[in-house]
């Protein structure tokens, strides 16, 4: 009988206590320890302040006399803090086909077997009604870079979606000011071209790109794993081939379908890809060097001798360089040569220069671009001459080559302050305009000519 009034009484408690599918908690027989005098202060502190770390109520317990050490605070602490509410978790959206796409960029460190380790930036693109992926390789995730690989996905897919979310990459987003997000120029004027809308996601939040985020763990286990890449090259070609003949024929882990399925109902719904392409090369200024040469990436590149002492502009694709002179007039093309960190290498293919020794120096070729200086250039270079041709054909060079970070104006300025003095050697110049001007670099001219369109 006892038995089974212990176990009607028991049964009778459980009706009228909340059930759970969880073991009830183990709860101790309570004592008193160092911390006990102050709970009911941790307890007010806590209260006035949610979010006090263990640390500040230490450090307000100290001065008023509690002498036990840190421990024993932060394990209390962490008793009686109101744990936070459960967050539900986020529900992917559903978007249509076409209508939104994904992309961002991830690093994966590759050790290759005939060149140096190197860590590759590739890009994502994802549509995120089909799932269908993108991926390109790159040096650097930059602006151009980042354009080249919309390019390459957008061509692939012959179409694009109407949107496509980014996280707080420079390329894109340059800046909030408060809600509203500033986005970069250039891409924006790269987005009009093909027809579609960047959505810049809320800081920090990675979770509201979903597909892109898992696509880059795919690349990595299905692709990375378990391949050799002799070089970039060698890895970009091993990239297109798994593209087609893994990633596309996958079927969706949630959807159980093959991915292509998906994309065929897809496409017809995607923007349609204007007549050309947008030009995503990279243009720059370089000032020619006095032996025909403009640096890029490490390396030099040689251009015909009548540009030298110009600032000419470079455009330059992931693969090519082009030198222009100042008219706009295509003087050499180059395929560019990778410098992983090595010694500086000379590109000179036959027949850019005339000789292949040193030419001598044209001083008429000189006067002309320092007439072209500015008020006071030519006196100056008057003077130069005294010093003997050889003399004035050195520092001449020495100060046309300031240009690269001063502008023409200021070294005409400093010019004829020199020529008042009868200073003419080139240090002298370059200590006068160092004082006096502000030094630039040649940037590029492209994004402020599409911020004056976009006005």
């Amino acid at each position: 009988r006892n038995t089974v009034r212990k176990i009607l009484r028991e049964h009778a408690r459980n009706l009228e206590t909340p059930q759970s599918a969880l073991p009830p908690p183990l709860v101790r027989a309570p004592r008193d320890t160092v911390v006990t005098p102050f709970a009911g202060r941790i307890v007010a502190l806590i209260a006035r302040y949610p979010d006090i770390t263990a640390q500040r109520v230490f450090e307000e317990l100290g001065a008023e006399g509690y002498e036990g050490g840190y421990t024993a605070i932060k394990e209390h602490v962490r008793r009686v803090r109101p744990a936070p509410a459960p967050e539900p978790s986020l529900e992917t959206p559903d978007w249509g086909p076409g209508r939104m796409a994904e992309s961002d960029w991830t690093p994966l460190p590759v050790d290759f077997t005939q060149a140096p380790r190197a860590i590759v930036q590739a890009f994502g693109y994802v549509l995120s009604y089909s799932k269908r992926k993108s991926f390109a390789l790159y040096k650097r995730a930059d602006l151009f870079a980042l354009m080249d690989g919309h390019a390459t996905s957008f061509t692939r897919f012959k179409g694009l979606a109407m949107e496509c979310k980014y996280d707080q990459q420079k390329p894109v987003v340059l800046r909030r000011e408060g809600r509203q997000v500033i986005y970069n120029p250039r891409f924006l004027a790269f987005a009009v071209h093909y027809g579609f809308r960047p959505v810049a996601c809320a800081v920090r939040s990675p979770d509201e790109k979903p597909h892109v985020e898992r696509s880059f763990l795919t690349l990595q286990r299905s692709f990375l794993n378990g391949r050799s890449f002799r070089d970039l090259a060698d890895m970009r070609a091993q990239l297109l081939a798994w593209q087609d003949d893994v990633s596309d024929p996958r079927v969706d882990r949630i959807r159980r379908h093959p991915t292509m399925d998906a994309f065929l109902e897809e496409a017809p719904h995607l923007v349609p890809l204007p007549l050309h392409p947008y030009d995503t090369a990279r243009v720059v200024y370089r000032v020619c060097s006095v032996d025909g040469f403009v640096a890029w990436n490490g390396n030099r590149y040689a251009v015909p001798y009548e540009a030298i002492y110009d600032p000419v502009p470079l455009r330059v694709t992931q693969n090519e360089l082009f030198v222009y002179g100042t008219d706009l007039k295509l003087l050499v093309r180059h395929e560019i040569v990778p410098n992983d960190g090595g010694p500086r290498r000379d590109i000179r293919p036959p027949g850019i220069h005339r000789k292949p020794d040193r030419r001598p120096v044209d001083l008429d070729q000189i006067l002309a671009t320092f007439e072209g200086l500015g008020d006071g250039a030519t006196d100056f270079f008057a003077g130069l001459k005294r010093l003997g041709s050889r003399l004035c054909a050195h520092h001449a060079q020495r100060i046309l080559l300031l240009r690269e970070r001063y502008a023409s104006e200021d070294i005409a300025a400093a010019l004829r302050h020199a020529h008042v003095f009868g200073a003419y050697e080139n240090g002298s110049v370059e200590r006068i305009v160092a004082a006096r001007a502000k030094p630039r670099t040649l940037d590029e001219y492209v994004a402020e000519g599409t911020a004056e369109k976009i006005e």
